[in-house]
């Protein structure tokens, strides 16, 4: 498969299983995360494209989207998924959800969070950055 992910991006297959493949994503400019080096792991399952991938995180962020074993909310998926969506697009919604967290209490794992997105923003963004400095960046 040939894909043309975003720019600040790059996805491999592994060779081993043609289900599981490898994304790097840098940190979104102007966000807490800008700097970092993100890498995810994408699982397709059998009846890709008809049901969604699995995104999990394999490097330590703090976001209301993605719990502790860093595993991407899957309803974020499933509720936009549709048949015709690319790994292109998988890859541009998650870049955006780093730069707009979605804090609804049903969009989130992490709920102390997302509270603390909404109520301290400026802490958030601190948290998160220092986060992102010690876990991706040399």
């Amino acid at each position: 498969m040939h894909f043309n992910p975003i720019s600040r991006s790059r996805i491999n297959s592994c060779s081993e299983d043609i289900y599981e493949w490898q994304a790097t994503l840098l940190g979104p400019l102007s966000s807490p995360y800008e700097g970092g080096i993100f890498f995810i792991s994408i699982r397709f399952p059998p009846d890709y494209p008809f049901k969604p991938p699995m995104v999990s995180w394999k490097t330590l962020i703090l976001h209301p989207n993605i719990d502790k074993p860093r595993v991407f909310h899957p309803l974020l998926v499933t509720a936009t998924w549709k048949f015709g969506t690319t790994v292109n697009e998988l890859l541009q919604a998650l870049h955006d959800m780093l730069l707009h967290p979605k804090v609804e209490e049903e969009d989130n794992y992490l709920t102390d969070v997302a509270r603390m997105c909404v109520l301290e923003p400026e802490r958030f963004k601190k948290e998160a950055h220092l986060m992102t400095k010690a876990h991706t960046m040399n």
